[in-house]
């Protein structure tokens, strides 16, 4: 065991230089850049692979998006939202939900939110209509008028809009 000692010293220590002297265990150093090389080609062929795995994934969800999108849209009862809106709706689900997730499942949640989203604008409408007519005397005194049952005529004449022609002319 004398004899293999420096040998052991060497590996031990990690020093090349007297690795470098015993052809037993010199280290091949072709072959380590031969793996490096492998090495570096397998990673950047598992990069290309995931880009384009990621490029396919998003292509899907794109399509999934504008399918839902198109269909919802077909039925024609969203009559307070645009194309727009429905849209981003079925993006929002469609990246919320894992990609193997049923399309008919997805259109189904797509058109329950839209179905909340159309009501609320509309509710939106109704308010801003009811608050236009609240600001609008004119309305205002006509919807008393027709509330009285009385012609709106004569109480826009008793409030002062309406004047007397022959006492505004003579």
């Amino acid at each position: 065991m004398q004899t293999i000692q420096p040998m052991m010293t060497a590996i031990r220590t990690n020093n090349f230089a007297d690795m470098m002297k015993y052809e037993d265990i010199m280290i091949n150093l072709d072959e380590v850049m031969l793996n490096h090389k492998r090495n570096t080609e397998m990673t950047g062929r598992i990069q290309e692979a995931f880009k384009e795995r990621q490029n396919t994934i998003e292509y899907k969800r794109q399509d999934m998006i504008g399918n839902l999108s198109v269909e919802v849209a077909a039925l024609g009862i969203f009559d307070s939202l645009k194309e727009n809106d429905i849209k981003k709706l079925a993006q929002k689900i469609v990246e919320e939900n894992p990609l193997d997730t049923e399309f008919h499942q997805l259109k189904s949640d797509v058109i329950q939110q839209v179905i909340a989203l159309n009501q609320q604008k509309k509710d939106q409408k109704a308010k801003a209509k009811a608050k236009n007519a609240e600001i609008l005397p004119l309305l205002k005194l006509r919807k008393q008028a027709l509330d009285k049952k009385q012609h709106p005529y004569e109480l826009l004449k008793a409030n002062g809009y309406i004047k007397n022609p022959l006492e505004e002319f003579y």
